[in-house]
């Protein structure tokens, strides 16, 4: 017995080894977001030398930002609900909704912009809400009931618009998301500076507030969470609820910045949406993720995209690049043991 205590002490007084280069590198990219700024410094410096043109033409730049703020605002809410633990597939359903309502909000329905977003709001964070509220009730994957969802808003936002996609959104939506708006008398469309203070709020919500722990504490470990008395299902519902509204709003903005809509308009933003919180490096029931890394990993794919097209990569090929960079991503983060696993 003596000789085991022994051998047990000493192994837990032996000093670790030190941890390897991949090791060193692992925990650097999980703790910052090092890793996914060197490679978007790297994708700018590519882009800059296939295409000198947005070096010479700042309106160039300034439309990849638009371009990133749009996709951004369309993975926010998919933020929270990757670090709840979840996966919203209804984003594209809340994206198609919000642009139906901004395209008919002043041609058919005589809306002015304000009651549109109230109207968006209400409809898909009701929805978000009750999507949530089920999932954690009876204990419903999120990926079966949000697919759902997600067709079905987007059929209901075609019957509703009995198939008319000739409508414009409002004048005043219009200068805050296209290119030839300004920001305090400079040429940089207000949906940046926005998406910008979107941002700042959800850090300090996640950050600094006692609603954000709970967050993730709640993605961590649910029951854990119960147990020390925060009402998971609240937070179920309120975060589906918020992604809904965000993505229910990035639909209108995207109306905005095209001039129109169309029943696809949020297809594209079902993967880049979720390839941008992940490629951020933000993981499902995460202790580090947040909306930095996605704003980040936004900002990799529309650089990466824009490098795509310039380079006349077929839309097959540039979803393989986007599947082997979420590959990438995975075997980074994927194989970080659970925090509710070390202890």
């Amino acid at each position: 017995m003596t000789s085991q205590y022994t051998e047990a002490t000493r192994s837990l007084t032996t000093p670790l080894p030190p941890p390897s280069a991949w090791g060193r590198v692992r925990r650097a990219a999980v703790e910052t977001p090092l890793i996914q700024l060197a490679i978007l410094v790297v994708l700018v410096i590519v882009l800059v030398s296939l295409v000198p043109a947005f070096i010479e033409r700042p309106l160039a730049g300034i439309s990849v930002l638009t371009l990133a703020a749009l996709l951004a605002l369309a993975a926010m809410g998919q933020t929270l609900v990757v670090i709840l633990g979840g996966l919203d597939l209804a984003i594209a359903g809340y994206i198609t909704f919000g642009a139906m309502i901004a395209g008919n909000a002043t041609s058919r329905l005589g809306w002015p912009a304000l009651l549109a977003f109230i109207v968006v709001a209400l409809v898909c964070g009701g929805i978000g809400a009750l999507v949530g509220w089920l999932c954690h009730r009876f204990q419903i994957q999120p990926l079966v009931i949000t697919l759902g969802v997600g067709a079905a808003l987007t059929g209901g936002s075609m019957f509703l618009a009995n198939g008319d996609y000739n409508g414009q959104p409002p004048q005043e939506l219009k200068s805050l998301a296209q290119l030839s708006g300004t920001t305090f008398g400079l040429p940089v469309p207000p949906i940046i500076g926005i998406v910008l203070l979107l941002g700042v709020a959800m850090w300090v919500f996640l950050a600094k507030t006692p609603a954000g722990r709970r967050l993730y504490a709640t993605g961590v470990n649910p029951r854990a969470a119960g147990f020390t008395r925060i009402r998971t299902s609240v937070v179920w519902t309120l975060v589906f609820a918020a992604s809904g509204v965000f993505a229910g709003t990035a639909g209108m903005f995207l109306t905005a910045f095209g001039g129109g809509w169309s029943i696809s308009i949020g297809d594209p933003y079902l993967f880049s949406g979720l390839a941008a919180v992940l490629v951020g490096g933000t993981t499902f029931g995460s202790i580090r993720g947040g909306f930095t890394r996605t704003a980040l990993g936004a900002l990799i794919l529309t650089v990466l995209s824009t490098i795509i097209v310039s380079q006349g990569l077929t839309e097959a090929q540039a979803r393989i690049v986007y599947g082997l960079i979420i590959l990438g991503v995975v075997a980074l983060y994927g194989r970080e043991r659970r925090v509710r696993d070390r202890f």
